[in-house]
């Protein structure tokens, strides 16, 4: 039997070759590595790109893996070589959302670039729970691969799919929660949770006089006779769980209505406030969207001027591989609602890897809220089609003035 199984799971894998086609894994536009989920009920991963190879074990399907390269074998198969072995094409996709993950070591270091020798930001412990956002190559001398995670990068083998129930509360809130949302400031050192309870696992800490936006005010432990808890957007915490008494309301952002010189093709344009760090929606002059957002340091500012949102991605990587004077480096894998206006990396887009929003923190960008990018990337143009990362280019797009 034991000699007969290979053969048994060839086949199998052949038939559902034949079946499904020969169709390639959707690849990642920067190339490897990137994260692939498995798509197949079951997906055998062999030792070599050959279906006669031997095989090291299966993948249940919803499985993240590591993708580090295609290939194709003499029979026109198409293969995706993975950090565990080679695995047939057509039962892995590109996979952009992010995902959260166990810490499954007694303690890991979570950096603060994808190199070792870098700056650690917090070492955490096992059953801390992260959200991962893609994988990251190694960079400034490091060979290794990283799980990009909101708080840093975590070397591949100290993190697995989160097995703990809590994990599935914390999700990405719908963009359409940004539209009633409300900014305030955190009173104190404030735990951010995955539940409105003190049960609930901390994922994180956001430090007192820290800008946060409420999407949800509800219901939840009672806490010295208060039972309001606040769901929150932001970067690294987006839908996790603060106590109402931890933040108050603050001054809200100023609407800027200016209308770009030329006036809009669409009758809808968007305004970018240097002075009050801003983000404004127009429709027909009126202010339908207004926010606070994170622009570029003192030396890489934000560039004033007139343009587009001629090139969006539901996901896109950012990396200082591929832009000029980047000002250091970087890897950030699925930047969520990537609205590029300029070229040279210049763009509008969610936020995961800081909070500091209404101040400088960028290299030029319009950072905005993981909700609030993801509300705003379904209201510009072009229109990106459900199930697509990207458009086709030179269709209309919407215009972006930003101000000093």
């Amino acid at each position: 039997m034991r000699r007969t199984l290979p053969l048994l799971i060839a086949v199998f894998a052949l038939t559902a070759w034949l079946t499904l086609g020969a169709m390639a894994a959707q690849a990642n536009r920067f190339g490897p590595p990137w994260q692939a989920r498995v798509v197949a009920d079951t997906a055998f991963v062999y030792s070599q790109a050959d279906l006669g190879s031997a095989v090291i074990g299966p993948l249940q399907h919803g499985t993240i893996v590591v993708v580090t390269g295609e290939q194709t074998d003499s029979i026109g198969h198409e293969w995706t070589m993975t950090t565990l072995g080679f695995v047939p094409s057509e039962a892995v996709v590109e996979y952009i959302d992010s995902w959260i993950a166990d810490v499954i070591v007694p303690s890991t270091p979570v950096y603060a670039k994808p190199n070792a020798r870098d700056a650690v930001r917090l070492n955490a412990t096992q059953g801390d729970l992260l959200r991962v956002t893609g994988v990251a190559p190694g960079l400034n001398g490091d060979t290794h691969l990283w799980w990009s995670t909101t708080e840093g990068y975590v070397a591949l083998n100290d993190l697995a799919q989160s097995q703990n129930p809590w994990s599935t509360l914390w999700a990405v809130p719908d963009g359409l929660l940004a539209l009633n949302g409300w900014w305030g400031t955190t009173t104190s050192d404030a735990n951010v949770r995955v539940g409105p309870t003190t049960d609930a696992p901390t994922i994180g800490h956001l430090p007192g006089g820290t800008r946060v936006k409420v999407l949800v005010e509800g219901p939840g432990q009672d806490v010295q006779g208060n039972s309001t808890w606040f769901e929150i957007d932001g970067g690294r915490y987006a839908g996790g769980w603060v106590h109402s008494s931890l933040v108050k309301k603050t001054a809200q952002p100023q609407a800027n209505t200016t209308p770009p010189p030329a006036g809009s093709a669409s009758g809808r344009w968007i305004v970018v406030d240097r002075q009050l760090h801003s983000l404004t929606l127009v429709d027909n002059g009126q202010p339908v969207f207004v926010t606070y957002v994170a622009l570029g340091t003192a030396g890489r500012e934000t560039p004033t001027g007139t343009y587009s949102t001629w090139g969006k991605f539901r996901a896109d990587d950012m990396t200082s591989t591929s832009v000029r004077d980047p000002g250091g480096y970087y890897d950030l894998p699925n930047v969520p609602d990537t609205q590029y206006y300029l070229d040279g990396g210049f763009a509008i887009h969610g936020t995961y890897w800081h909070d500091d929003f209404g101040g400088d923190e960028s290299h030029g960008c319009v950072n905005v809220t993981w909700t609030d990018g993801r509300y705003l990337f379904g209201q510009t143009l072009p229109v990106v089609n459900d199930g697509d990362i990207t458009t086709p280019s030179g269709q209309p797009a919407t215009e972006v003035v930003i101000l000093a």
